[in-house]
């Protein structure tokens, strides 16, 4: 094989992975143009769009976090709970006819200031207390052998997927009937866990932007088909 031959192998592969490269960068930029925050001015008119209401700080809604941390959390029993300083970028309406808020709260535990990203739907009545969260292989068969593995629904699958706190065990028994074990066990949309406060529900899910109307309504569809899923609310 002569030496131009290989030279114009040679340039011929640069040429293809400088080309890979590019198409690769011009990938990665787009993805983040798709996905980075919106200003406030294009996030008020695209949620007003919906028929929502967008606010940049309202504080009004301070005394509704702190209300549904009232009751001492199962991890944290002598600890004060947390209490918000601030509620930021404030989103409020009606979907699939429930209410909902979402917000990022500015909160101190624990004597540490963090955000909280809150995306909450009314629930239907009062509830007791009650959290479920996606556990990974013997973890929940190690918490209950020091006392910390929650509620046991007597699914096998379940309990081993899922760790429930509940004031009420026959509460937790109520709301996780078969449509909703099944909904968060088989559910491609990465839930992993939900929590009853006060007044409302809200879900550990991936969310990156509340104020885009397209991922808030993603966000919202989830919320909404868990509670659709709850068959009965025990005592109020």
């Amino acid at each position: 094989m002569s030496t131009g031959v290989v030279v114009a192998i040679v340039l011929g592969g640069v040429v293809l992975l400088a080309a890979g490269v590019t198409v690769l960068i011009v990938a990665i930029l787009r993805g983040r143009r798709k996905h980075a925050a919106m200003s406030a001015p294009a996030a008020r008119a695209a949620l007003t769009g919906r028929g929502w209401t967008f606010a940049e700080r309202d504080d009004a809604w301070i005394p509704v976090y702190d209300r549904q941390h009232d009751r001492r959390g199962w991890a944290e029993p002598l600890r004060r709970p947390p209490r918000a300083t601030a509620a930021r970028n404030v989103v409020t309406g009606v979907h699939r006819g429930r209410q909902f808020v979402a917000a990022t709260f500015d909160t101190v535990h624990a004597g540490k200031h963090q955000p909280e990203r809150a995306i909450w739907v009314a629930a239907p009545a009062a509830h007791p207390m009650l959290s479920a969260k996606r556990i990974v292989g013997p973890q929940n068969a190690v918490n209950r052998s020091i006392g910390r593995g929650g509620v046991q629904l007597g699914d096998e699958a379940f309990d081993r997927g899922f760790e429930i706190h509940c004031d009420d065990e026959a509460f937790a028994q109520a709301v996780f009937g078969p449509e909703l074990k099944a909904l968060l066990l088989q559910d491609p949309r990465n839930i992993q866990g939900l929590v009853l406060r006060g007044e409302y529900l809200d879900v550990f899910d991936p969310v990156g932007d509340h104020r885009n109307p397209d991922e808030l309504t993603a966000a919202l569809d989830v919320r909404c088909d868990i509670l659709d899923r709850i068959p009965v609310w025990s005592r109020a």
